[in-house]
């Protein structure tokens, strides 16, 4: 009788720790989600899970330094949101010129392991209003990742991308909250 007791006890112990396994959540792993993969950055008492994007890539969700946010999949990116810090950007909007779903930046190639190029929307104004947008055109530009993989800046060199041109954007983590 007590070795049954015993026994059940430890396949009571064997079954919480492997039903705990299943649903823990612990900072450092790696989760698949849409198809990307994606580090747990932050477990939080209230049962959010934060997680970013594993690094070595292009791909995932960005917030540019102007407020938009773009999703880059592969050789596109698309806007999935119009921010409101680049007056001229966001006159063209007011226009009709973009909107949440149109095209970013296209073929995008990989140069080498931090650096690609790509045909990037730009938006035209004139000397007499500068904060008026009068064309929207595509031009050559160069992406240069961080060396963490959590930032990238696009400019119009492949040597230097800081410049009156450039922009940075930085990886958007997720926040998922268990019901």
């Amino acid at each position: 009788m007590k070795n049954t007791v015993r026994k059940g006890f430890l396949f009571l112990v064997l079954a919480l720790f492997v039903v705990g396994g299943v649903f823990a959540q612990r900072v450092g792993d790696t989760r698949q989600l849409d198809g990307r993969n994606y580090r747990v950055a932050e477990v939080r008492s209230d049962g959010t899970i934060v997680l970013q994007p594993v690094t070595g890539g292009l791909d995932g969700v960005w917030r540019g330094d102007t407020g938009t946010i773009i999703t880059i999949s592969g050789d596109q990116a698309t806007y999935t949101q119009i921010g409101s810090g680049n007056p001229v950007m966001l006159d063209a909007a007011n226009k009709g010129r973009i909107v949440a779903g149109a095209l970013v930046m296209s073929g995008i190639q990989n140069r080498n392991p931090n650096q690609w190029v790509a045909q990037l929307r730009n938006f035209g104004y004139t000397a007499n209003a500068p904060l008026v947008n009068s064309s929207v055109s595509f031009s050559q530009a160069w992406i240069h990742l961080s060396p963490d993989g959590r930032s990238f800046t696009v400019g119009t060199s492949a040597n230097n991308p800081v410049g009156s041109a450039s922009t940075t954007s930085s990886r958007v983590d997720f926040m998922y909250t268990r019901m």
